[in-house]
């Protein structure tokens, strides 16, 4: 991760505006409970273990009304729920423990995060470009550095 410096990312996390990532905050909790516990366990956890069952309560969604992701059936919403709650975990993580939480969270056909992840990555400046030697190797690392730290804190 040599792109950008980590005060200039950091502060790209601050200036970032979230939809739905920063109005639920007992769902973000949970969810970066989730990925915790899998880091603690050396794991990976896949999108649908990482959302079943949570209630997200956001104003923005049915007045606030509980809303759960059917994990059987994402569709577009879904997906952009998850994905900036994850953003907002990363953000987090990488601002408190310097890595990117989400990086444990995959997929459960291809067992590795969605290409959304990487191009977020990459529209970050964390990734000099999007080949596959240059994701994996940056995943890699990202997977050690949660691990490592989710078993000592």
């Amino acid at each position: 991760m040599a792109q950008i410096s980590r005060e200039a990312l950091i502060q790209k996390f601050h200036e970032m505006e979230w939809s739905f990532a920063d109005k639920d905050a007992g769902a973000l909790g949970e969810l970066e409970r989730r990925i915790a516990d899998a880091g603690k366990q050396k794991k990976l956890i896949t999108y649908s273990e990482l959302a079943r069952g949570v209630e997200f309560h956001l104003p923005n969604i049915r007045d606030g009304a509980a809303y759960e992701i059917r994990t059987n059936e994402w569709h577009g919403l879904d997906r952009k729920i998850i994905g900036e709650f994850l953003g907002l975990a990363s953000a987090r993580s990488y601002e408190n423990a310097g890595f990117m939480a989400s990086a444990l969270v995959v997929s459960g056909l291809e067992l590795k995060p969605s290409d959304i992840f990487f191009e977020w990555m990459k529209t970050l400046d964390v990734l000099p470009d999007l080949s596959e030697m240059t994701v994996l190797a940056f995943w890699a690392d990202e997977v050690n550095k949660a691990h490592r730290w989710y078993r000592m804190h």
